[in-house]
């Protein structure tokens, strides 16, 4: 969950179930990219695949996953206000 594109995954994959490439044109980004995270995120356990055809769908073990990445989210958010903050007070 430390991982930017890691949490944009999980975040695109409550939506819906997708495959490497719908996940690459959604977030820009390169396959080695993609399928690293993704690879990651299966060895966890916070992901998982299923063969659809010739492609593999991607999608979340569990729908609290969702919600737990709602809160990192909103954790890194206020961190990102706090600095802000912080930043705003040395230029005065």
């Amino acid at each position: 969950m430390g991982n930017a594109t890691r949490l944009q995954i999980l975040h695109i994959l409550r939506e819906r179930s997708m495959s490497v490439s719908e996940i690459m044109e959604t977030l820009d980004l390169g396959q080695s990219m993609v399928s690293r995270q993704l690879s990651v995120l299966r060895s966890v356990g916070v992901v998982s695949a299923e063969r659809d055809g010739h492609m593999m769908r991607y999608q979340l073990t569990d729908e609290t996953i969702g919600e737990v990445c709602d809160l990192v989210r909103k954790v890194l958010a206020d961190q990102v206000q706090k600095r802000s903050n912080v930043l705003s007070v040395w230029q005065l």
